[in-house]
């Protein structure tokens, strides 16, 4: 384990690369109440031009593609479905997408180990299929047209698109529905094999806990993934 230093607060934070390129961070402190943990992979909206994992050829995907994967990941084949997992220990658990990473996280007092390995075994088990990818693209519609009645969002959007020419920053986050009805269970898969690898992610758990109690646990699950 690598402890990091922060120079003028007197804290550190414990650093470890998995062996199978996972990069975690602990922050433990004594008197923390909650524990906040969070999962990321570097795959925001602005990487829709890519060579996909084990191929040679650049393919561009459809706007909107994080975010859209961010809410399959998010509903697992089997029960329990995470918002249930979490509930029963009182902790509550999101995503979110954005420009350039995609986040899944949760935050509760208590069981703090067994929700990390919850939260690592449904974020990399993914689950795509043609009717759950076509059910979703009404639930993300509305989620478009709710964004199209909020000025805020529309001003942020028009200020993007009038500023920002040859770049990716310059397309919405969610996409549009033009975007989304292209959305496939392939489209999902390639991205998600890509970009989903522990290589390209890290794990940040804070809150009060033992470090190495936790970091072994974390190991133990990413030997089998």
């Amino acid at each position: 384990m690598l402890k990091i230093k922060l120079k003028g607060i007197e804290e550190e934070i414990i650093y470890e690369k998995l062996s199978n390129g996972l990069d975690v961070y602990l922050y433990s402190k004594e008197g923390i109440t909650n524990n906040y943990v969070t999962f990321t992979t570097k795959f925001g909206s602005i990487y829709n031009e890519f060579v996909p994992i084990n191929e040679k050829k650049m393919i561009k995907v459809p706007n909107g593609v994080a975010h859209f994967l961010e809410h399959k990941v998010f509903v697992q084949e089997t029960d329990p479905q995470p918002e249930e997992f979490f509930a029963k220990s009182g902790a509550l658990c999101n995503a979110y997408t954005t420009f350039k990473n995609t986040t899944y996280l949760f935050s509760g007092p208590d069981n703090l180990k067994e929700n990390i390995l919850f939260l690592l075994d449904y974020v990399q088990t993914p689950y795509f299929t043609k009717e759950n990818v076509d059910s979703e693209k009404g639930i993300i519609t509305q989620e478009i047209h709710m964004c199209d009645d909020n000025p805020i969002d529309v001003l942020y959007e028009h200020i993007r698109k009038n500023t920002l020419h040859n770049n990716p920053f310059k397309n919405s986050i969610i996409g549009t529905t033009k975007d989304i009805n292209k959305m496939d269970e392939k489209i999902l898969y390639t991205c998600y094999n890509t970009f989903y690898h522990p290589e390209n992610m890290f794990l940040v758990v804070t809150g009060n806990f033992n470090p190495q109690e936790i970091l072994n646990s974390i190991t133990e699950n990413q030997l089998k993934k």
